[in-house]
Protein backbone atom coordinates (compact mmCIF):
# COMPACT_ATOMS: atom_id res chain seq x y z
CA UNK A 1 0.00 0.00 0.00
CA UNK A 2 2.69 2.34 1.01
CA UNK A 3 4.79 1.50 -2.71
CA UNK A 4 0.85 2.20 -4.43
CA UNK A 5 1.11 5.54 -2.41
CA UNK A 6 4.06 6.81 -3.57
CA UNK A 7 3.72 5.72 -6.88
CA UNK A 8 0.55 7.67 -7.41
CA UNK A 9 2.50 10.62 -5.66
CA UNK A 10 4.55 10.61 -7.98
CA UNK A 11 2.31 10.50 -11.01
CA UNK A 12 0.53 13.20 -9.58
CA UNK A 13 3.81 15.42 -9.37
CA UNK A 14 4.59 14.57 -12.65
CA UNK A 15 1.20 15.86 -13.95
CA UNK A 16 1.32 18.85 -12.14
CA UNK A 17 4.72 19.76 -13.29
CA UNK A 18 3.55 18.53 -16.96
CA UNK A 19 0.56 21.14 -16.51
CA UNK A 20 2.82 23.90 -15.69
CA UNK A 21 5.35 23.56 -17.61
CA UNK A 22 2.46 23.54 -20.89
CA UNK A 23 0.95 26.99 -19.15
CA UNK A 24 4.62 28.62 -19.28
CA UNK A 25 5.36 27.59 -22.34
CA UNK A 26 1.89 28.66 -23.68
CA UNK A 27 2.54 31.96 -22.20
CA UNK A 28 5.94 32.45 -23.17
CA UNK A 29 5.06 31.36 -27.52
CA UNK A 30 1.79 34.48 -27.00
CA UNK A 31 -1.10 31.33 -27.22
CA UNK A 32 -2.24 32.30 -23.77
CA UNK A 33 -2.43 35.41 -21.71
CA UNK A 34 -2.84 35.77 -18.13
CA UNK A 35 -4.59 37.95 -16.33
CA UNK A 36 -4.10 39.30 -12.94
CA UNK A 37 -5.91 40.79 -10.50
CA UNK A 38 -5.39 44.37 -9.85
CA UNK A 39 -5.52 46.85 -7.27
CA UNK A 40 -8.31 49.06 -7.93
CA UNK A 41 -11.90 49.87 -7.06
CA UNK A 42 -14.90 49.96 -8.97
CA UNK A 43 -17.73 52.69 -8.71
CA UNK A 44 -21.13 52.71 -9.56
CA UNK A 45 -22.98 55.92 -9.21
CA UNK A 46 -20.57 57.32 -7.20
CA UNK A 47 -20.77 54.82 -5.18
CA UNK A 48 -18.00 52.19 -4.49
CA UNK A 49 -19.32 48.77 -5.03
CA UNK A 50 -17.39 45.23 -4.26
CA UNK A 51 -16.30 44.59 -7.67
CA UNK A 52 -13.06 43.97 -8.95
CA UNK A 53 -10.71 44.43 -11.82
CA UNK A 54 -8.22 42.04 -14.00
CA UNK A 55 -5.55 43.07 -16.38
CA UNK A 56 -3.49 41.40 -18.93
CA UNK A 57 0.49 41.69 -18.42
CA UNK A 58 0.81 44.32 -21.27
CA UNK A 59 -2.33 46.40 -19.10
CA UNK A 60 -3.89 47.20 -22.51
CA UNK A 61 -7.35 45.04 -21.49
CA UNK A 62 -9.12 45.07 -18.03
CA UNK A 63 -12.15 43.04 -17.27
CA UNK A 64 -13.95 45.14 -15.00
CA UNK A 65 -16.38 42.89 -12.75
CA UNK A 66 -19.45 44.92 -10.90
CA UNK A 67 -20.95 43.02 -8.17
CA UNK A 68 -23.86 45.72 -7.20
CA UNK A 69 -26.63 43.73 -8.71
CA UNK A 70 -27.92 39.90 -7.85
CA UNK A 71 -25.62 38.32 -10.21
CA UNK A 72 -22.06 39.83 -11.34
CA UNK A 73 -21.69 41.57 -14.68
CA UNK A 74 -18.06 41.70 -16.01
CA UNK A 75 -16.80 44.21 -19.20
CA UNK A 76 -14.44 43.68 -21.21
CA UNK A 77 -12.47 47.37 -21.74
CA UNK A 78 -9.74 48.06 -24.42
CA UNK A 79 -7.25 50.38 -23.02
CA UNK A 80 -5.78 50.75 -26.38
CA UNK A 81 -6.17 54.48 -28.02
CA UNK A 82 -9.93 53.64 -29.18
CA UNK A 83 -11.75 52.48 -25.77
CA UNK A 84 -13.58 49.34 -26.53
CA UNK A 85 -16.05 47.85 -23.98
CA UNK A 86 -17.78 44.53 -24.75
CA UNK A 87 -20.38 42.68 -21.96
CA UNK A 88 -19.26 39.36 -21.25
CA UNK A 89 -22.99 38.35 -20.72
CA UNK A 90 -23.13 35.22 -18.07
CA UNK A 91 -19.42 34.74 -18.21
CA UNK A 92 -17.36 36.58 -14.92
CA UNK A 93 -13.91 35.87 -13.75
CA UNK A 94 -13.32 34.22 -10.39
CA UNK A 95 -12.68 36.85 -7.76
CA UNK A 96 -9.08 36.32 -6.49
CA UNK A 97 -7.65 33.78 -9.09
CA UNK A 98 -4.86 34.87 -12.13
CA UNK A 99 -7.02 34.21 -14.88
CA UNK A 100 -5.78 31.85 -17.75
CA UNK A 101 -7.18 33.22 -21.47
CA UNK A 102 -6.23 31.19 -24.76
CA UNK A 103 -6.35 33.46 -28.05
CA UNK A 104 -8.16 30.94 -30.44
CA UNK A 105 -10.72 30.61 -27.71
CA UNK A 106 -11.39 33.82 -25.39
CA UNK A 107 -14.81 33.22 -23.03
CA UNK A 108 -15.47 37.27 -23.47
CA UNK A 109 -15.83 38.22 -27.10
CA UNK A 110 -18.40 39.54 -29.75
CA UNK A 111 -18.62 36.10 -31.00
CA UNK A 112 -19.39 34.33 -27.92
CA UNK A 113 -21.85 36.07 -25.82
CA UNK A 114 -25.37 35.11 -26.03
CA UNK A 115 -27.19 38.94 -26.49
CA UNK A 116 -30.13 37.44 -24.77
CA UNK A 117 -28.12 37.03 -21.65
CA UNK A 118 -26.19 40.51 -21.48
CA UNK A 119 -28.29 42.33 -18.46
CA UNK A 120 -27.24 45.48 -18.52
CA UNK A 121 -24.85 46.64 -21.64
CA UNK A 122 -22.89 49.40 -21.77
CA UNK A 123 -23.65 52.72 -24.31
CA UNK A 124 -22.13 53.39 -27.05
CA UNK A 125 -19.21 56.39 -27.53
CA UNK A 126 -19.66 56.36 -23.54
CA UNK A 127 -16.48 56.41 -22.43
CA UNK A 128 -14.48 58.55 -20.30
CA UNK A 129 -10.63 57.64 -19.22
CA UNK A 130 -7.99 58.93 -17.89
CA UNK A 131 -4.51 57.74 -16.68
CA UNK A 132 -6.17 55.59 -13.98
CA UNK A 133 -9.42 55.51 -14.67
CA UNK A 134 -12.07 54.53 -17.31
CA UNK A 135 -16.25 55.29 -16.80
CA UNK A 136 -18.87 54.13 -19.26
CA UNK A 137 -22.66 54.35 -18.73
CA UNK A 138 -24.66 51.61 -19.28
CA UNK A 139 -28.31 51.34 -21.05
CA UNK A 140 -29.68 51.27 -17.34
CA UNK A 141 -28.50 54.49 -16.89
CA UNK A 142 -25.77 53.44 -14.32
CA UNK A 143 -22.22 55.14 -14.53
CA UNK A 144 -19.47 52.70 -13.96
CA UNK A 145 -16.19 53.73 -13.02
CA UNK A 146 -12.62 51.44 -12.34
CA UNK A 147 -10.10 53.18 -10.75
CA UNK A 148 -6.70 51.53 -10.33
Amino acid sequence: MKTFLRALGRIAFVALLFVLASIIYSTWRGYIRLYFRVDGQVLINGQKTSGYLHANTDKTILLLTRTDDSRPETYLVSLGPTKTIIDCGEWHPLRFLPLPVGHANPPCSAFTIDRAKVHDPPTTASATAGRNFIEFSTTSGKKVRAQW
